[in-house]
């Protein structure tokens, strides 16, 4: 049989759930064809080269992307001049889109799209953002052999709002990150507390990935606030990237309660969601929800929003609200804060459900996606 040959588009420079998304798939599927002979040719057309080395049987070919706003260049101009080198059979978009133009040197296509959060909520966009994304999802939908959705409920939205017929849908959920795990021992989280000032109990971590407006991190800090009047010392830590031109007062003037974190390295944040009583992300719209799972994994018990992918995602790792209002917010976050047995509970629940997600088992499922747009 035939090796099949398969180029990854892989945009990793920019912080946020698509980019970890490529490199751990990239990663995984490494390994799978290491380990099992999955007969597939993997070359990465990627920004960030050195997140990819030493990765076996993978070829790395280097795409500089300035910023986020040359997305499209990269997209529509450097990957279509790669592959017309490369000659693969298959051509993956990771991050919900495929060339406008030039496409057509590669037979068959497969595109990840991740959510379709400017559908559903336009106004958290700029207008250039909304014209780019809504470009390049339509076109990528309709054209793509196999498109991969990471949850069902982004599988609805896309037959739903772009038309593409659900038999050429596969959903395939994220994994979790092998640094992602318990930390050893009380010792280890009181340290972790004590660098960020935050005493025995109350330490809430906002793990937002990318801050923007439809994480809703005001409503955090609402619910946050309304704990501390009703007496219970919480610190609440905001952690993750900005988005360009994303500047609340609530980040630019955090009240005496709040620890605006920032974008951090993987071990620090492992730190921070093993150090926390509670992550809380009041998110309004998640394609899949990586931080929930991460934050399960870490043992770490979530408050989010019943809405979109979370309850799929969550399970009975967290506690899920009816809508991202601060009180209902807050008597969440109370309720694990207050109740110890619910709060072990709920902890044994997150780590199970979070073990049941893994990059290997995505990898599989993506090799099966490219043999069957192979196939056509």
């Amino acid at each position: 049989m035939r090796r099949l040959r398969v180029a990854i588009g892989a945009v990793a420079g920019v912080t946020g759930g698509p980019a970890t998304y490529a490199v751990e798939l990239v990663r995984a599927l490494a390994t799978l064809e290491s380990a099992f002979d999955s007969r597939l040719d993997l070359t990465v057309l990627t920004d960030r080269a050195d997140l990819f080395g030493g990765l076996p049987g993978v070829e790395v070919v280097e795409l500089p992307l300035g910023s986020a706003w040359s997305q499209p260049w990269w997209d529509n101009v450097a990957v279509p001049r790669a592959l017309r080198r490369l000659g693969a059979d298959v051509y993956h978009g990771t991050k919900n889109a495929l060339p406008l133009v030039g496409g057509g040197d590669v037979p068959r296509t497969v595109v990840t799209i991740h959510d379709l959060a400017v559908y559903a909520e336009p106004e958290t966009f700029s207008w250039a953002q909304r014209l780019q994304l809504r470009v390049h999802l339509r076109h990528a939908g309709r054209s793509a052999d196999r498109v991969i959705c990471v949850s069902q409920h982004a599988a609805g939205d896309v037959v739903e709002r772009l038309g593409v017929p659900r038999e050429r849908i596969t959903v395939v959920p994220h994994g979790i990150g092998a640094a992602f795990r318990p930390l050893a021992g009380g010792a280890a989280r009181t340290v972790v507390r004590q660098e960020y000032g935050v005493g025995p109990a109350g330490f809430l971590l906002a793990y937002v990935g990318t801050a923007q407006p439809r994480k809703r991190i005001e409503v955090a800090v609402a619910a946050a606030s309304r704990l501390v009047d009703e007496g219970l010392p919480v610190t609440l830590a905001i952690a993750g990237r900005r988005r360009p031109g994303y500047a609340p007062d609530f980040l630019e003037r955090p009240p005496p309660f709040v620890r605006v974190v920032g974008e951090v390295p993987s071990e620090q944040l492992v730190a921070l969601l093993g150090a926390a009583d509670v992550m809380v992300s009041p998110s309004t719209y998640e394609g899949f929800g990586l931080t929930f799972a991460e934050a399960m994994a870490c043992g770490c018990p979530v408050v989010g929003v019943a809405v979109t992918s979370v309850p799929e995602v969550v399970g009975e790792g967290g506690i899920l609200v009816e809508r991202s209002d601060p009180e209902l917010v807050a008597d969440a976050i109370g309720s694990l804060l207050r109740d110890p047995a619910l709060r072990a509970r709920t902890v044994a629940a997150a780590r199970a459900r979070a073990a049941a997600l893994s990059w290997e088992e995505a990898a599989r499922r993506t090799a099966e996606v490219y043999r069957a747009a192979a196939a056509g």
